[in-house]
Order: structure tokens, then sequence, then C-alpha cells
């Protein structure tokens, strides 16, 4: 009967994020576009595929808790990726039960400053204001 893989749920990570001193590591196995486009504050970004070349220099303490994030898609994979991490030493690897998908759903959204801007009709503009410019140029640079 093979190991049963442990997981840690999104509530449960959501918690041990809270604590001043932090007891884990968040390693984020999904591409790096993945990655990208939505990731847990605070994670590392580990392609599954580089695990082996990789985790050991960005996560030296293999007595540590280490808790992976997989996409949907690498559902099939985590046994293999489970695998791979205690065969590199580590001893506490848990999965996020879901994956980054779960995440999605519970999670506190955290956005970048620029995307937090309020928007030019928030802040009065109005479509009147557009005749004073010269649509081939804004600022010096060709409007798109």
């Amino acid at each position: 009967m093979p190991n049963k893989i442990p997981h840690v749920t999104c509530e449960h990570l959501v918690e041990l994020g809270k604590k001043e001193q932090k007891e884990h590591v968040v390693v984020d196995v999904r591409d790096f576009i993945d990655y990208e486009a939505g990731h847990i504050k605070d994670s590392l970004n580990v392609p599954a595929r580089e695990l082996t070349t990789n985790l050991e220099t960005l996560v030296p303490d293999k007595g540590g808790r280490v808790i992976v994030v997989a996409g949907s898609t690498q559902e099939p994979e985590i046994e293999s990726i489970h695998q791979t991490l205690v065969d590199l030493g580590y001893k506490k690897v848990e999965f996020l039960a879901g994956g980054f998908d779960s995440w999605c759903e519970i999670a506190p959204i955290e956005l970048e400053a620029d995307l937090t801007d309020r928007t030019p009709e928030e802040k009065g503009f109005t479509g009147d204001d557009l005749a004073d410019i010269d649509p081939e140029k804004a600022d010096g640079e060709p409007l798109l």
C-alpha cells in the first residue's frame, strides 16, 4: 500500500501565514508563466521539472515544513513530485489540498499598487477632456 501523501487545507495555510515566525516554506511547482499570473504571497516558484536542480539551493533546510502548491493539471503528478522531494531528503512535505485553484477560492487578494490606482473616471475625467488631445501623441508617445 503506497504512503498517503499529506495535505494541508487552504484555511490552515492562511492561519500559518498569519504567524510572525514562519515554520514553513511554500513551494509553487507550477510553470513560471502560471506563477506570474497569480501566486501565494511569499511562495517560491520552482517548476516541477526543476526540483532536482534548484530546490536545495532555495530551500536548504530539509527538516523544515515544505508546503507544495500544484496546478490542477499537475494532480496526476503529485505522487511523483512528493517522491522527488523525499528522495532529495525533505522530511516534512505536504501538498495544498486542491492546489492553487482551491487557494483562489478562499485567499485574500492582494493587488499591486498600480492595479489599485483610481480609474480616469474616478479621478473626474470626462470624455469632453479628449478635445485637446492630439490622437497621434500624448506626452510625446503615440497612442495605441
